[in-house]
């Protein structure tokens, strides 16, 4: 482990990301990846979780921020706290359960008892020690995330507090929640249908590029498109208003908007559902934000956002990317419940399923272009993975660099731009 701490330290981050190509290494060496895990998760911002999926007191999510395990609770106060999940005796994990409510979490091997907010309550025959309970209890309570900010019921964690103030990292990703909230007639969605896991011999970063990128989807999804659904746009089209978007921070998106403008047509985005079979969805709408509006919401559909560095907002569906090791991630996929909305709830359950679950076509489809694309680094000529789509064809816009070239490679620099001003800050 030592030689590959000397060894990661002295990796030139910056010369493996050039601007239209990135080395075959930042996917493959495990150095490079013990790096992104200190400088792009446990020092920066994280998603790691929806605050519906613990609305009551003493609700809990265990998660990972990079390779550590933490618990996202909320206390008997209402307040979110993300904990580091080890007992300050003895390090042992305190909670293995996806997620549960508890007043308390009790070590199995000594019997500590920490409260929900991460207090240290109880210790067993604690006259064994020197100290007294009172100072005990306040120094060896849980260690908590520096920072904990909620977006739209989205929680983000900073564990170390190295990461800046929450507005600079969220920045232009604001407005694609705000357009996924802005769907519900009560302004809110929830994730309480569980999430669905792939585990897959890729990389991480591999798994986030394919989430947009619009130059694959009339190859790698030719038969979805064939034989199960009609597409929602014609990708063999030159003539789509289809934009690929840097929006800055490693945020980027595939913006479908002007294109469903231009046929102002409702739910292009949702097989083309008609309104009609969700009246009471449509309903709460327009009582909530009247006709046109209605409409124009109906017509631009939700986000195909991805929020640096592990969140997708993959249109009625979210989706989470772990990092477990530099050949291997885990995708969680979650569909999305529109508060307000139960006629749409049900069909968009079900599209989970079709897209998405165990037997689902497009996750099968990511799924084996990702193992491939991992299983083609083994090869090491050329050393480089070409990103050189679209250069031309960028503007910069309000909402950020634009291609509306929807096979540009604009989304995926987006993030590689990012990742090399992280991962060089301290070797600058």
């Amino acid at each position: 482990m030592t030689a590959q701490m000397d060894r990661a330290s002295s990796i030139d981050i910056a010369s493996l990301i050039q601007h239209d190509r990135i080395h075959g290494s930042l996917y493959t060496d495990p150095a490079i990846f013990d790096l992104e895990m200190t400088a792009l998760f446990e020092n920066a911002w994280v998603f790691v979780g929806h605050d519906s999926e613990i609305p009551e007191k003493g609700d809990y999510l265990t998660r990972r921020i990079g390779r550590q395990p933490v618990i996202v609770a909320r206390g008997k106060d209402e307040v979110v706290r993300v904990l580091l999940n080890r007992c300050t005796h003895r390090a042992n994990m305190l909670c293995r359960a996806d997620s549960g409510n508890a007043a308390l979490f009790r070590c199995p091997y000594h019997g500590w008892t920490y409260a929900n907010d991460g207090r240290l309550q109880g210790v067993p025959f604690r006259e064994g020690y020197d100290q007294e309970m009172a100072e005990m209890r306040s120094e060896l309570g849980m260690a908590q995330a520096h920072q904990v900010e909620i977006y739209g019921g989205f929680i983000f964690a900073n564990l170390y507090g190295n990461a800046g103030s929450f507005d600079d990292y969220i920045g232009r990703a604001k407005g694609p929640i705000d357009r996924l909230l802005s769907l519900s007639p009560e302004g809110r969605i929830e994730l309480r249908g569980g999430w669905m896991k792939h585990r897959s011999a890729a990389n991480w970063k591999i798994v986030n590029e394919s989430q947009v990128d619009g130059y694959h989807p009339l190859f790698t999804h030719e038969s979805v498109y064939k034989a199960i659904m009609p597409a929602k746009v014609d990708y063999a089209s030159d003539e789509l208003l289809v934009a690929t978007r840097d929006l800055g921070g490693g945020h980027n998106e595939v913006d479908y908007s002007r294109e469903y403008q231009a046929q102002d047509a409702e739910f292009i985005w949702f097989k083309r559902t008609p309104r009609e079979k969700m009246a009471k969805y449509v309903a709460a709408m327009e009582a909530a934000v009247g006709a046109d509006e209605t409409h124009k919401r109906f017509v631009d559909g939700p986000p195909h956002t991805f929020i640096w560095p592990n969140l997708f907002l993959a249109e009625m569906h979210v989706i989470m990317v772990e990092p477990v090791a530099a050949n291997e991630s885990i995708q969680y996929t979650a569909p999305i419940h529109i508060a307000g909305g139960e006629e749409i709830n049900a069909r968009i359950l079900r599209n989970a399923e079709g897209a998405m679950g165990p037997a689902g076509f497009l996750i099968a489809d990511d799924g084996e272009m990702g193992e491939r694309n991992q299983a083609g680094l083994a090869a090491k000529q050329p050393e480089w993975a070409l990103l050189s789509r679209g250069f031309s064809s960028e503007v910069q816009e309000d909402k950020g660099l634009t291609s509306y070239d929807r096979t540009s490679e604009t989304t995926q620099r987006a993030m590689w731009v990012h990742y090399k001003e992280l991962m060089t800050e301290d070797q600058a």
